[in-house]
């Protein structure tokens, strides 16, 4: 709603960017605009585009009314009392519109904008005065409830005037007062009359069919609105070509000198993704090979950030496997013969079930291949036996840790890419080098029932009992571990310790809360049970989970300020890029080590936009009920001190951290080191 925004009376240019603090955060809160303005231009239309896009899915309407910029000519006959007429205005526009010059994110957007006038989410009239020039500039924003933001100031709809000009806007709001309300009112009345043409001194016509067919044919380039908009998305953190930074140097060296097969263990935000793709640069300058290169990626989130890096790197044709939605019989055979045919390389991205189901055993007979596996660490044994089978000639794998419960799985996967070491760029560096912000951590501890507690050590004993039976089942631990698990991620504390986080006042915009799967005590699943107690408390709340239809959208939409907040489970650890945001709530956990080092580069990643520089973590640390004494509690304290104490072993307020961590130890009786192995329970 349009109340939620914070308002200043005026915002001048040069100070403000009223583009940013007042039309896009409108934008986004609205479901109507009535716009008049003193000029039509291209580049006016594309300036809010970030808040169009989240207005349109309201199924928003724009009412716009605008003056031509008029020629030279023109304003002779207006100087010599010459009446223009529709045939002037129509040429003016015209010309507007052909000897414009826009970049291609401009062009992006206006596809965006064309789409918008041919779905009839955008309309627009032409005002002129026959023997003057149309020069009003207000406008009124109105929100589902009714709520009017009103608007006036000096600011012509051009791009100059919200670029470079000296201009002000002046802003009210309806629910001010009631004289305000008022004047709201009549204004808006004012703009009905100018729309439906009832003012003597201006006359208002209908855009031009033929400008907007001009307008259509030069830039309408996609099919529908949705897809103009998934365009301009995917797109829109394209910035050309960057530099390696030089430990990503080094990594590629190292790679060339390891007979082109390596294995990046980097940090969480520190550019793996990047580095690699140089790295396929570097081996095509080096082998002069004509190249095959798939890369294997485990959801398609990643594998959308993939084919944006190989774009921003001058890659135009890429083949997609898995999630795209195109035929795999019909993908495989194009990639093939373009690859046979062509003396170009082929590049292929594919999610982990499409490539070793189907893919790898229709590329056997392809040489060379450059396999590129992210996120290395989910790789099965029997990922990795088709892998063997394949025997690409070139390989690189990555991840931010390797660890996996089981020690050799890790080992198996470093030998099968590279026989020395990984390249290890660690959180540690990335901090001490500044390419990762320094960060706060602050655990919440979170007691459990006596009912909890005493199920939790239940089902520690059956684990045990297992695990000391001379031949353990595989899937009777994995069950037990997952049910253990889920008492401390199910914690019925939790839900109460975000309530006192709300009302101490903590912080909850450009957030991500990670909670955990099934019910809670009432029966309400976790996470809507999380969603609704951060809207009742006033935040604007999206969910990011697997079943999530267009993670990409929510994840524009997140960036750029539609939602205060993310409330997710686990698949916001991998292949999502959110550099805006600055603090994590952690109220369930794995106690890998692997999801702790990727929850924390998640939110330590750079944002001059922002002009972040600090991230704050916010974790709820499970401990045993009080009441249910000291006995059999180690295993949970291993389990959730272990954890606490590698996010806080990097903290800027760690000594504090350090003297909490002793008195519950002391008041335990148990002592966990910083290099305590972690136990590794499945989901």
């Amino acid at each position: 709603m349009l109340q939620k925004i914070k308002y200043q009376p005026i915002y001048r240019t040069h100070r403000d960017s009223i583009d940013r603090d007042f039309y896009v955060p409108c934008f986004s809160e609205s479901v109507k605009l009535e716009r008049a303005a003193g000029y039509f231009s291209l580049h006016s239309l594309t300036l809010s585009i970030d808040g169009v896009i989240s207005f349109v899915q309201k199924k928003g309407q724009i009412h716009l009314i605008c003056s031509p910029e008029l020629s030279q000519s023109d304003a002779e006959l207006i100087d010599a009392c010459v009446s223009l007429d529709a045939d002037h205005i129509t040429k003016s526009l015209l010309n507007s519109i052909t000897e414009c010059k826009l970049s291609d994110e401009e062009l992006d957007k206006l596809d965006v904008i064309c789409n918008m006038l041919c779905e009839g989410k955008m309309e627009i009239k032409i005002a002129y005065q026959p023997l003057g020039i149309f020069h009003e500039k207000f406008g009124i924003f109105v929100d589902e409830a009714g709520n009017k933001v009103y608007f006036n100031g000096s600011m012509n709809e051009t791009k100059s005037a919200l670029l470079h000009n000296q201009e002000s806007v002046r802003v009210d709001c309806s629910w001010q007062n009631e004289n305000t309300a008022r004047f709201i009112d009549d204004e808006q009345g004012y703009f009905s009359s100018l729309w439906n043409n009832q003012e003597e001194s201006v006359v208002v016509i209908d855009f031009p069919k033929a400008v907007e067919n001009e307008l259509l044919n030069c830039y309408k380039r996609s099919e529908t609105l949705d897809a103009a908009i998934e365009k301009y998305i995917a797109g829109r953190f394209s910035t050309g070509k960057k530099k390696l930074y030089p430990y990503q140097e080094k990594a590629i060296d190292e790679f060339c000198d390891n007979g082109y097969r390596h294995f990046y263990e980097m940090a969480t935000g520190t550019g793996k993704t990047f580095t690699s793709v140089r790295t396929i640069e570097r081996l095509k300058k080096e082998t002069n090979e004509k190249l095959f290169v798939v890369v294997c990626v485990p959801q398609i989130d990643l594998q959308v950030q993939w084919e944006a890096a190989l774009r921003e790197e001058g890659y135009d044709k890429i083949y997609l496997f898995g999630g795209s939605g195109s035929s795999f019989d019909k993908t495989i055979a194009e990639a093939t013969i373009d690859y046979c045919t062509n003396d170009d390389d082929v590049i292929c991205v594919a999610v982990y079930d499409t490539f070793f189901s189907k893919m790898y055993s229709e590329i056997r007979k392809i040489k060379p291949v450059f396999i590129i596996v992210d996120e290395a660490h989910n790789l099965t044994p029997g990922n990795l036996s088709a892998l063997e089978e394949l025997n690409p000639k070139y390989k690189l794998g990555l991840s931010a840790t390797i660890q996996r419960f089981n020690e050799s799985e890790s080992d198996a996967i470093i030998n099968f890419f590279t026989d020395g070491d990984t390249f290890y760029f660690g959180i540690e560096d990335a901090i001490e080098n500044d390419f990762l912000s320094k960060y706060e951590y602050h655990p919440i501890f979170v007691q459990l029932t006596k009912e909890e507690t005493d199920k939790f050590q239940y089902k520690s004993k059956q684990l045990a009992q297992e695990l000391h039976k001379e031949d353990p089942d595989p899937d009777i631990v994995d069950k037990l571990r997952r049910e253990r698990s889920l008492v401390l991620k199910q914690a019925s504390g939790k839900i109460e310790k975000l309530r006192e986080l709300i009302e101490e006042g903590k912080d909850f915009v450009n957030s991500v809360v990670y909670c955990g799967q099934g019910k809670d005590n009432e029966g309400e699943l976790i996470i809507d049970s999380v969603t609704r107690t951060l809207h009742d408390k006033g935040f604007v709340v999206s969910q990011f989970t697997s079943r999530t239809l267009n993670r990409k959208r929510v994840l524009y939409e997140f960036e750029q300020g539609y939602f205060d907040t993310l409330v997710a489970i686990k698949c916001f650890d991998e292949g999502v890029d959110v550099p805006k945001l600055d603090k994590i709530y952690i109220m369930a956990s794995d106690s890998a080590l692997r999801q702790t080092v990727q929850r924390r580069g998640r939110v330590l990643r750079k944002c001059k936009e922002s002009g972040k520089t600090i991230a704050y973590i916010y974790d709820m640390v499970v401990l045993p009920a009080i009441e249910a004494g000291t006995y059999g509690s180690d295993g949970l304290l291993k389990i959730e001190l272990t954890r606490a104490k590698e996010y806080n072993r990097l903290a800027l307020n760690k000594d504090a951290n350090e003297i909490r961590f002793n008195d519950i130890e002391e008041t335990y009786h148990i002592t966990i080191t910083e290099s305590q192995e972690y136990e590794s329970e499945p989901d």
